[in-house]
């Protein structure tokens, strides 16, 4: 996706209060402009006015100094950014700077992957902001929040706060506007709202460059790259980018620079400019793993596995293919860090708002208490009776609600009989996570399998035997899948595992696995002997598939032909296998069909 990050080009300066500070306060705002528009030029320009040091009010060391620690950020020395923000906090400049200090301590947090901090920094900013009385400054401090929100990839809260920035912003900031036109594009492009995101884009690259925004021009033009490459329009997508790659360079962004360059392999690939697909993604598998290049190098990993397997050379294919997958998982690993740190900071949220509830009315019932003893000595050991008992009914209260939460929670995502997720749940989770592999060209299986003649069992030994039969093979079958896979009963006998990033291969493997740990069960134990065996369909995904829907039918199809194939058996779809079936398939019911 089009990247955003480090746009720390924001700053609103406070004007000039005193005649002798105007030349050190216009001085502040040139640095200031120089981020926006030239930010090598930038540096010259600090160390020039560090040697006024001494000369200096107390505000305007603190702005000295934050700028300072956004040249750093540009460098990528996070930590020395972290140092000198902390030194400019000391310095205890008035509400805006330090707003602007504190967004920008998020920001480094994030790029260290420090995700409980930066989430810690943006709800103190959050709080801060409403203090501020300036529309022009608290637009500013929403455009950065919305930046902020984005690498987290909390991106509702992108689309809210970079809608308040453009209201509070038109006819006020141009900037400020164009940086909000450009986030309300991104939480679209984020949302697969492409057609809007399209629009968006278009619109903020025209009024970005109208206005003298060229660097923010350059983003929207990688963003409409990538919803042209979405929309599988290469031909358009190598011009926007190309176009991008020169903004880019204008400014010397090498973290843009090097988001585009791994863009471009993927769409010279697609367009058959084999040499050139190699020559940039080999530039981007020569930068270093910081966290920065991580998702560039996925892509081109991917580009140059695909090269090589063009040219028949397998090895190097295999190789990157590895490394691709090396990457995706750091990738996913790191969504998921961003995710959990998130869920924790609104969960620790709720429950400060929820403790500050009960503390309320604590002190509420107590002021009633202090009352009531006050107009009637003789009844305050009743009073105080009932205070108690308010207390302890209010405090069962809470935790039978507490509990009955977590009860319901359960009962409505899982199985009751197995324990795994049931079948609405699953296919909601199996869903957003096959949203994500689509984002990233990823591969996602589908394992669906049905217990062979299960009707029999229940009808000979009863339904006590067949829930045994049941929860028997959730516990064989478990143990052989990974933790991040998801396993859902979908009705009846019915089953399916969803596998994020396995290929076909490695799902059959694992349908085969899970087969014969079905057939060893052991049924002595339920009462009875007998056998049980199951048959499997396995699928996985293309590149046209836009939800699960296709995917499941395919297994499905799968899963038919290993019945009609004596069961207790696993088959991968083919589409030779679907024109072998012909209108026998199509005619059927599907066992996952709505």
């Amino acid at each position: 996706m089009v990247r955003i990050f480090i746009i720390f080009l924001l700053f609103s300066l406070a004007r000039p209060v005193n005649a002798e500070a105007v030349d050190y306060n216009s001085a502040l705002v040139n640095i200031a402009d120089s981020l926006t528009s030239s930010p090598q030029n930038s540096e010259d320009k600090l160390k020039k006015l560090l040697e006024s040091w001494d000369e200096l009010t107390a505000e305007q060391k603190a702005k000295l100094t934050f700028y300072r620690a956004v040249v750093q950020t540009y460098k990528g020395d996070y930590q020395s950014s972290l140092i000198l923000l902390g030194q400019a906090e000391k310095l205890q400049p008035d509400k805006e700077t330090l707003n602007n200090i504190y967004q920008h301590f998020a920001a480094n947090f994030i790029l260290l992957k420090q995700y409980p901090e930066a989430i810690e920094f943006m709800v103190t900013n959050l709080s801060k902001i409403e203090q501020i009385d300036d529309i022009e400054t608290k637009a500013g401090a929403y455009v950065r929040l919305a930046n902020l929100a984005y690498e987290i990839g909390a991106y509702q809260e992108l689309y809210e706060y970079a809608l308040t920035a453009a209201r509070l912003s038109e006819n006020n900031n141009a900037r400020q506007h164009c940086f909000a036109l450009l986030y309300i594009a991104v939480a679209d492009l984020k949302k697969l709202n492409f057609k809007n995101a399209e629009d968006g884009f278009d619109y903020s690259l025209q009024y970005c460059r109208n206005n003298g925004f060229p660097l923010i021009g350059s983003m929207s033009l990688a963003g409409l790259a990538e919803v042209a490459m979405h929309n599988e329009d290469f031909t358009n997508a190598k011009r926007l980018l190309e176009e991008a790659l020169l903004g880019y360079q204008e400014f010397n962004f090498e973290s843009q620079i090097n988001n585009v360059t791994a863009l471009l392999s993927q769409t010279y690939l697609r367009l058959g400019h084999l040499s050139l697909a190699n020559d940039f993604a080999s530039k981007v598998m020569a930068l270093d793993d910081s966290v920065i290049n991580i998702g560039d190098k996925a892509k081109a990993a991917k580009v140059l596995s695909q090269l090589y397997i063009e040219s028949q050379q397998y090895k190097l294919a295999y190789d990157y293919l590895e490394s691709h997958q090396h990457y995706s998982e750091l990738i996913l690993d790191d969504t998921k860090a961003k995710a959990n740190a998130y869920q924790m900071a609104k969960f620790k949220h709720q429950e400060q708002a929820r403790e500050i509830q009960l503390l309320n009315q604590e002190r509420q019932l107590m002021q009633t208490q202090k009352e009531l003893d006050q107009s009637d000595k003789t009844n305050s050991l009743m009073l105080v009776t009932m205070l108690i008992g308010s207390i302890f009914f209010l405090s069962l209260f809470l935790l039978s609600s507490h509990r009955q939460k977590i009860r319901y929670r359960k009962l409505a995502l899982t199985d009751r009989l197995t324990g795994v997720y049931n079948r609405g749940a699953g296919q909601d989770f199996a869903e957003n996570e096959f949203v994500q592999i689509c984002i990233r060209e990823a591969h996602f299986s589908v394992v669906v399998f049905d217990l062979d003649c299960f009707k029999n069992i229940n009808d000979t030994f009863g339904h006590g035997t067949g829930d045994w039969v049941l929860k028997r093979v959730v516990s064989v079958v478990q143990p052989l899948i990974r933790d991040s896979d998801i396993f859902a009963r979908m009705g009846g006998e019915e089953f399916a595992i969803f596998l994020p990033y396995s290929e076909a291969d490695v799902a059959l493997e694992i349908a085969e696995r899970c087969r014969m740990a079905i057939s060893n069960i052991d049924t002595k134990y339920s009462g009875h002997v007998f056998d049980v065996s199951a048959s499997f369909g396995v699928a996985s995904n293309t590149f046209d598939d836009l939800s699960l829907d296709p995917l499941l039918k395919r297994a499905d199809i799968a899963l038919y032909s290993s019945k009609h194939s004596g069961r207790n058996c696993a088959t991968l779809y083919t589409v030779e296998l679907e024109i072998q079936q012909g209108d026998e398939v199509t005619q059927k019911p599907l066992l996952f069909s709505q």
